[in-house]
């Protein structure tokens, strides 16, 4: 799917003057690195920016954000205070449910919103898109409109961005590459981005209590359908135990995906309000994004999640009953079996 009228997107760019960028509840590198790279760019032309999240950057995220640029709901921020912008852009989401509280502040500015995402799913934020699912990230996205308004690549802008384009794409070894995302990443190290560093600050940083966390959900997984399907859980006493942190459950489905054999890998994460989170991984044969849309949620075939509620054992049961259903509905699968 491409909506990408440029024109009228530099139109909207060029002619607001205040705007708010938000993103998606859980904020990755993608979502964070696309608000500040985009923040970067319209302040080169002259635009007053707020970066307003519905949560705080996650503790292990805040190296992106040395000037502490990006403000939250969750801390100080009132809605009313966002009233005076005249621009709300959505950006690595398309989804309500994403949005958390940031979602009621897009509906009463709804007349302001404009989506710039790559997901496949999305709900009705706006009447204004900005969208290409064929990006390897948001980033990408937002690169290309800096490009189209000629602005120069700092290291401000490159660094972020580098990091969303380089994590969304799995240090570079996902489908969604090209050429071209080499061709960029090149470009946003010549402006500044420094790859050792940034590797550094998402891959180097682990404490003890995560690889505790990692240890054991990697020891509780379970393969089914001989070996092509893995599955694994992570539940609150858990990370209780192992004094762990909320984002050290990041990443762990993509562990899990690198077991020799496995074509499809799903992590189911219990929250502390008990509602749990759901991540589907694909080789490419299965559609996680159809798969997470009988949930409720969405993203790309390849990488989806979604949120169920509780209680766990049977939200449990519900998530491996639907992908034991869509795996023996590809045509091999079912020969094999």
């Amino acid at each position: 799917m491409m909506r990408l009228d440029w024109s009228a997107l530099l139109d909207v760019l060029r002619g607001c003057s205040r705007v708010v960028l938000t993103s998606h509840v859980r904020p990755d590198c993608d979502a964070l690195g696309s608000e500040l790279g985009m923040a970067g760019i319209l302040e080169a032309i002259g635009k007053h920016v707020r970066i307003v999240n519905a949560q705080a950057t996650p503790a292990n995220l805040k190296w992106i954000d040395p000037d502490g640029r990006i403000e939250s709901l969750a801390e100080k921020v009132r809605p009313a205070d966002l009233a005076d912008r005249d621009l709300f852009i959505v950006l690595d989401t398309s989804a309500w449910a994403q949005l958390g509280a940031m979602g009621d502040v897009a509906k009463s500015m709804r007349d302001r919103v404009l989506v710039v995402d790559h997901h496949v799913s999305e709900d009705d934020l706006s009447d204004r898109w900005f969208k290409d699912t064929a990006a390897e990230a948001t980033a990408r996205i937002v690169y290309e409109i800096g490009l189209r308004l000629r602005v120069p690549l700092t290291e401000r802008i490159a660094t972020p961005l580098y990091a969303g384009l380089s994590t969304d794409t799995g240090g570079f070894r996902f489908p969604s590459v090209s050429g071209e995302s080499f061709r960029i990443a090149g470009r946003l190290v010549d402006a500044g981005a420094n790859p050792t560093a940034i590797y550094r600050e998402l891959f180097e940083q682990d404490t003890l209590s995560r690889l505790h966390l990692v240890g054991r959900t990697l020891a509780g997984a379970v393969t089914s359908h001989d070996g092509k399907v893995i599955v694994s859980t992570v539940r609150q006493k858990e990370i209780k135990e192992v004094k762990a942190q909320p984002a050290d459950t990041e990443d762990l489905v993509n562990l899990t995906l690198a077991v020799k054999g496995t074509e499809v890998a799903v992590i189911l994460i219990e929250q502390p309000d008990g509602r749990i989170k759901v991540s589907f991984r694909s080789r490419g044969r299965l559609d996680c994004n159809v798969l997470a849309g009988r949930f409720g949620g969405g993203g790309h075939k390849a990488a989806a999640g979604t949120i169920v509620d509780g209680p766990f054992e049977g939200a449990h049961e519900r998530v491996v009953a639907a992908v034991d259903e869509a795996w023996l509905a590809l045509p091999s699968a079912a020969v094999k079996e």
